[in-house]
């Protein structure tokens, strides 16, 4: 081989690249058709410990795992999205001012295709009460994740062996009668602020506001998000109706995914003896971070 051809096969390596083919995540960005954007309370800063931790994205082995098996590491995006998908319902049956459930851990996860009735997610995880601090309950769950054009929440199916639940009656009752005769109506704004501060008399309405948004972070939930609530940037007390405490909460749900924060007003009630209702809920215009 004379030099002029070494030369040209040298030059020709350097432009000549495989195509690099990337395997995350689709990402999702909210149809927020005409909304206008508005600034964020606290220029959307928020304390660390409120967003849970980004998923584990190992571009190489979910390509590996999607294309020979059905079995899913655990630490993987699909299992943690359907593991907060499984919180979010938890909390919606379950949960209290005094009683808020999170999942600490996954331990297996399997994905089936149903064809055209949805992904399925059949997780092994465990779960515990944040506010009461208990010990840890093993639970086992199904997520299907509908498939079509209109967005649907998903359908979730748990059991559990020993679910934490520790008797709080008695502070939920004096918790109601403290605030369902209270002459002064409750208002606040930002809890807990940029630095993770919140007032004692507010942690309650802030767990409040968590298991309200359960609500909605589990209708809004598919196969391309990740919610979590960063923060109630406003909380008003309503007039008492049917022996139902009425709050219009405003909140941050961050969706860790696309990186958004999406704010909904939520008007919500709630008792001991009929626990958390949305009555309505309204999305507003997305924040625009300063």
């Amino acid at each position: 081989m004379n030099w002029s051809c070494l030369v040209c096969l040298v030059l020709l390596s350097l432009v000549w690249h495989c195509p690099v083919i990337y395997s995350s995540p689709m990402t999702r960005t909210p149809d927020t058709g005409s909304q206008i954007e508005v600034d964020c309370p606290s220029s959307c800063v928020f304390p660390p410990f409120l967003n849970s931790p980004s998923p584990t994205n190992d571009s190489e082995d979910q390509v590996e795992l999607k294309m020979t098996s059905r079995e899913l590491n655990p630490k993987f995006y699909e299992a943690s999205r359907a593991g907060q998908a499984i919180q979010h319902y938890i909390n919606t049956v379950h949960g209290s001012p005094f009683r808020l459930y999170t999942v600490t851990q996954v331990h297996k996860a399997r994905a089936e295709d149903m064809g055209e009735s949805g992904m399925k997610y059949i997780l092994e995880f465990s779960v515990k009460d944040i506010v009461g601090e208990s010990s840890e309950g093993q639970c086992s769950a199904e997520v299907l994740y509908p498939r079509g054009e209109t967005q649907r929440p998903p359908q979730v199916q748990c059991s559990c062996d020993g679910l934490p639940r520790l008797n709080t009656t008695d502070k939920e009752e004096a918790f109601y009668q403290q605030y369902s005769v209270n002459t002064n109506a409750v208002t606040a704004s930002s809890i807990p602020d940029s630095y993770g501060h919140m007032e004692p008399d507010m942690v309650h309405f802030w767990h409040l506001g968590r298991l309200a948004a359960s609500f909605i972070m589990l209708n809004e939930s598919n196969e391309n998000t990740l919610y979590n609530m960063a923060q109630v940037s406003k909380i008003k007390q309503l007039m008492s109706e049917d022996d139902q405490l009425n709050f219009e909460y405003e909140v941050l749900l961050h969706d860790m995914i696309s990186q958004e924060i999406i704010r909904w007003k939520l008007l919500i009630t709630w008792s001991p003896a009929r626990s958390v209702k949305v009555v309505e809920s309204e999305l507003l215009p997305r924040c625009r971070c300063n």
